[in-house]
């Protein structure tokens, strides 16, 4: 038998590694190979010697050991080495000894890592994608309803974010319970009446606690206008208790700082001043947004807001009447909603000091398919878009089984109209009951002739 052969493992891993491995030797390898030998044999002594220079770099340096320019060489001077006491011929053996391959695997180089996130190949797919409104508000997302003005997109949102704030389902849809954030930024009135009708429909007329409004724009394009949303966000979930779930923007045009909605870059601007207030906060942005002057091309602006949106929503008016249809033109992750109709009512607030009634409308969250042209109106002549607005407040209130009387359709009217609701609905009302479409009992009762 060679004397390759007759070396334990741990003496010939520890020759091999001095003759192969740039002469690396560490202390328990050393120490394993001086236990299996004596000071006496060649290979004992010369253990003994590698382990006399451990750790002596500039003499080994010296003595040729070590060469960074030519790693041959320094090869070679170590083979040399153990030669000198145990012979060319063994330390051919140990080079060729079969032992090797078990006693030092070949592994590939080590590849440096990424900081990206990778996955293989379909993993993940059957995650659950988490919501803030079911189907139609992905959690942690940038999402936008859009429409032309009298749309009733912003009594949409505040729908939503009412829902969001009570933790009630909307559209027999699940809602992710927490709080809310309102931007108000075309200020007025009109938010807290529609809030506080909601609170009469939804909320069995108790004030809504987990929703806040910021009552001026913000500006996501400045940094210093992001920073004081994100303290917001905190004041109001350290306040309720509650995560801040949704954060409505309303609309762009009043939160973009008078900056160009047609330029990309501004358009980016504030894009990345959304993305930092969702990412610190964790809540979905709702971005109330006008339609172009064609409405069939989409929204107004830079393209590079819908390519950055998660969700985007297409509100419009239902004919003249009471009522929006909501229209998904983008879901990123997941299948878009069908396309549905939601009536608005008209909810009592207060009288005011002149003695008036003030109303304001609330969506009603039960879906209907939509109906654009109402066949029974089709023939009808001289038939105004006001005149269709009150036949579709009569028809709402009747398919949902609500009163429906003079008066409090009366109420709906001033509650879209105003003034100018006021002083025209008799008018508007004699007018369906010439054409036959309804009738009213002497005691102000509204039926619809043929329906009922």
């Amino acid at each position: 038998m060679s004397a390759a052969k007759k070396l334990p493992d741990a003496v010939l891993s520890c020759l091999y590694r001095w003759m192969q491995h740039n002469g690396e030797l560490d202390k328990l390898t050393l120490q394993a190979a001086i236990k299996q030998t004596v000071p006496e044999t060649p290979e004992g002594a010369t253990v003994r010697r590698l382990e006399s220079m451990r750790g002596k770099y500039d003499a080994m340096f010296d003595a040729g050991y070590f060469n960074a320019l030519k790693p041959e060489q320094g090869q070679k001077r170590r083979c040399e080495l153990v030669a000198e006491t145990m012979g060319a011929d063994a330390v051919k053996e140990i080079l060729t000894d079969e032992r090797i391959a078990l006693l030092f695997p070949a592994t590939p180089p080590e590849v440096r890592k990424t900081r990206l996130p990778l996955s293989v190949g379909s993993d993940g797919f059957d995650r659950q994608m988490d919501y803030t409104i079911k189907a139609y508000l992905p959690a942690n997302s940038l999402c936008s309803i859009y429409g032309p003005s009298g749309s009733y997109k912003s009594f949409l949102a505040v729908s939503w974010a009412c829902h969001i704030a009570a933790g009630l389902q909307w559209s027999e849809r699940s809602v992710a319970s927490g709080s809310a954030l309102y931007v108000v930024g075309e200020g007025g009135l009109g938010v807290p009446r529609r809030v506080r009708a909601w609170e009469r429909t939804y909320n069995d007329d108790k004030r809504l606690t987990n929703l806040y409004l910021v009552n001026r724009p913000v500006f996501p394009v400045r940094s210093d206008e992001v920073a004081e949303v994100i303290l917001a966000a905190k004041q109001v979930e350290a306040t309720t208790g509650q995560p801040v779930r949704l954060i409505v923007i309303d609309t762009l045009a009043r939160c973009f700082g008078g900056n160009d909605e047609n330029d990309a870059r501004d358009m980016g601007a504030f894009i990345e001043g959304c993305d930092t207030i969702k990412r610190e906060t964790g809540a979905t942005l709702l971005v109330v947004h006008h339609s172009g002057k064609d409405e069939g091309k989409g929204a107004r602006g830079s393209s590079a807001f819908r390519a950055a949106l998660d969700a985007e929503f297409n509100v419009r008016r239902e004919g003249a009447g009471g009522a929006l249809i909501l229209r998904c033109t983008k879901m990123k992750d997941a299948e878009e909603p069908g396309q549905c109709a939601y009536d608005l009512k008209a909810v009592g607030l207060f009288t005011d000091s002149d003695g008036d009634d003030v109303y304001s409308l609330v969506v009603v969250d039960v879906p209907r398919e939509p109906r654009d042209t109402d066949p029974e109106l089709e023939n009808v002549k001289r038939l105004t878009d006001n005149h269709a607005a009150l036949w579709q407040c009569i028809r709402s209130r009747k398919a949902q089984g609500e009163p429906c009387n003079r008066a409090v359709v009366r109420d709906d009217i001033i509650a879209m109209f105003g003034e100018s609701g006021r002083k025209s609905f008799h008018r508007w009302l004699e007018k369906l009951v010439r054409d036959e479409l309804i009738e009213v009992s002497d005691s102000g009762d509204i039926t619809m002739v043929g329906k009922e």
